[in-house]
């Protein structure tokens, strides 16, 4: 497989890099450590729709799309297709590649590495678009890992909020979620998928003539019938995720995350200033209006995302902010399956988040 970057995005976008702020510690002290300047690039689709640009110019635009990409390490380029489908072209979208992969930098100490840092960088990412594009709100889409990403940064920003309520004025806000194909348990989805595979080599080779080694060598490895059933459920594999499918970047795991046991731990975190009532009252009213959306045949099945429900539910004070998409005949990739329902998913669920 080559690891040849493709070209950088064409004239019709904006092409951006800044340089990342946080540091690690070290795994030999309790000190910090710094690295040579790490580097976060993104993408700007239709930057002359964003809104201040729109202002100057006396006509209203859609507030922007932040679009976190799955994995780990999986480029942003295989988001790219949902900035081209005709629901989503008044809008400008943002694409970015997560530290480890793609145009972004990619080092090799595993400390960089995990949900919780990912999220800090896409914080760093919202304050970047704010400072130099003036972007002042944001809807967010998180596929796959993604998902958990963006839950991780809107968690850092309403036990950030709590403590500190200037921030609220300070950081752009977020007026809606969207958790495509995202779990809350890594672990778990990782045995749903082993289990859906278990199942597919049984029915296959239940309704099949008994197979030639060859041929059992073949199902057994997790072929592309399977892929097709449960992983993309198009004719043929899209060149783009193909394409980033061949240049993942560093290997991290995520396997150890579990969004309930987290979001627990974090508003432990803000009682150190707010009683827990006094809390729960404040994520209540901060956390956005948030859209589940999953494939019929995901492997990220209703075990996976129900976690969500639960959990989001338990912030929100009006139960229909929360609501859930399945979209019929798909798996994991949908805007790849089902191109112009899931992109008019995502767009009218955005709307109605917006003011004019």
């Amino acid at each position: 497989m080559s690891s040849k970057l493709p070209l950088p995005p064409s004239s019709e976008c904006q092409f951006g890099t800044f340089l990342l702020q946080r540091s690690i510690l070290s795994s030999s002290s309790s000190s910090t450590q710094k690295h040579p300047p790490l580097r976060i690039a993104y993408s700007i689709k239709r930057p002359s729709l964003l809104r201040h640009n729109a202002k100057q110019e006396g006509r209203h635009s859609p507030v922007p799309l932040i679009v976190v990409h799955g994995g780990p390490s999986l480029p942003s380029e295989y988001l790219a297709p949902l900035a081209h489908n005709h629901h989503l072209q008044n809008r400008p979208i943002i694409f970015y590649d997560q530290l480890g992969c793609g145009w972004s930098s990619i080092p090799q100490k595993d400390d960089w590495y995990g949900v919780l840092q990912m999220s800090q960088d896409l914080e760093e990412l919202v304050l970047h678009l704010k400072d130099v594009w003036k972007v002042q709100e944001f809807h967010l889409l998180g596929h796959s890992l993604g998902g958990a990403i963006g839950f991780e940064f809107l968690k850092r920003q309403i036990i950030q909020h709590n403590v500190d309520e200037n921030r609220i004025r300070d950081t752009p806000q977020c007026l809606s979620f969207i958790l495509s194909n995202a779990s809350t348990n890594f672990q778990l989805s990782s045995s749903e998928q082993m289990r859906l595979f278990q199942e597919f080599q049984l029915q296959h080779l239940q309704t099949r003539m008994p197979p030639t080694q060859t041929q059992r060598t073949k199902t057994l490895n997790g072929n592309d019938q399977f892929f097709q059933t449960h992983i993309c459920r198009t004719s043929t594999k899209p060149a783009e995720l193909v394409s980033a499918l061949s240049r993942r970047g560093k290997e991290w795991s995520a396997k150890e995350y579990t969004a309930l046991a987290l979001a627990r731990d974090s508003i432990e975190a803000a009682d150190a200033t707010y009683t827990s009532a006094d809390t729960t009252d404040s994520v209540r009213h901060q956390f956005p209006p948030a859209l589940i959306i999953r494939g019929q045949y995901d492997f990220i099945t209703d075990a996976c995302t129900r976690g969500w429900k639960d959990l989001i539910t338990t912030m929100e004070d009006v139960r229909s902010d929360l609501e859930e998409v399945v979209m019929k005949d798909c798996a994991h990739y949908p805007h790849f399956e089902q191109p112009d329902n899931y992109s008019s998913e995502v767009e009218a669920f955005c709307s109605m988040s917006e003011s004019p």
